[in-house]
């Protein structure tokens, strides 16, 4: 419709295998939704750690506009050095003095969509404040809609970040814990929120990664090779949110989950 936008956020895409998921599924949901913005996290398409080029150019080719991060981001010293040369692959904004950029406002001709990612801090790695950042990003913005990938662990951080950012922004939604939850709804200043929008890659997996590892890591409590699965079924997860183009707010959200392709 001419007086909203259609947007989808695909969570936390992991390896090859949900590489060629998201391929293969993303221009389907692209026709059958009319999207008309999509934004994937891509930290963990390189073997759990990062995004290669090839990765992110494919992904671009079935009709991704931006890619963001998260923690795994940075870990790869060859595909950290890419960050800065490709805008539309984020990595999160409160980083301080890393390569790249967490914020990027692309044009379409429904408007400005601004795409800000930005990381948490309990029990995780102790970087810049996420709420600082995001008042510092913002004050910075012409306005237009805003989309926040905030990559947390704590549900309790990421329900304050959505609350506090209420209003301002159009919608606050969670990735890194690669499970999709249930708690969808629109805050009361507007604000679109999802604790987590899931996962797309191994659909046999322990959070996309190898279930043999894992369950070996919680018995032995040692550190594992983090094998992903490439091949078997997949799971496809993520949200579409309807922005009114006149007062930035969300108008609806629908959880997409594709389990077993």
């Amino acid at each position: 419709m001419g007086d909203e936008l259609t947007l989808f956020f695909g969570g936390d895409i992991c390896g090859t295998l949900g590489v060629d998921i998201a391929v293969r599924v993303i221009p389907e949901l692209l026709k059958a939704e009319k999207l008309d913005f999509i934004i994937v996290n891509g930290e963990n398409a390189a073997k759990g750690s990062g995004i290669e080029l090839e990765q992110a150019e494919r992904l671009f080719a079935a009709g991704v506009d931006v890619i963001t991060g998260g923690n795994h981001s940075m870990e790869r010293f060859d595909l950290r050095a890419g960050f800065g040369q490709e805008p539309r692959i984020l990595r999160p904004a409160n980083y301080p003095l890393a390569p790249g950029s967490g914020i990027i406002a692309v044009r379409k001709p429904q408007g400005t969509l601004t795409v800000l990612n930005i990381q948490g801090r309990e029990n995780m790695r102790p970087i810049d404040c996420p709420f600082q950042t995001a008042d510092r990003l913002l004050a910075e913005q012409a306005g237009g809609i805003v989309m926040v990938d905030f990559h947390a662990e704590s549900v309790q951080e990421k329900e304050a970040l959505a609350y506090y950012l209420d209003g301002r922004v159009s919608c606050v939604f969670g990735s890194h814990t690669h499970t999709q939850t249930a708690d969808e709804r629109i805050l009361t200043g507007g604000t679109g929120y999802i604790t987590d929008a899931g996962m797309i890659g191994a659909f046999h997996s322990i959070i996309g990664s190898s279930i043999e590892a894992a369950v070996a890591r919680s018995l032995t409590l040692t550190p594992q090779t983090f094998n992903i699965p490439e091949t078997g079924e997949a799971l496809f997860c993520g949200i579409i949110a309807r922005v009114s183009l006149e007062t930035k707010k969300t108008l609806s959200l629908k959880r997409v989950y594709k389990a077993g392709i």
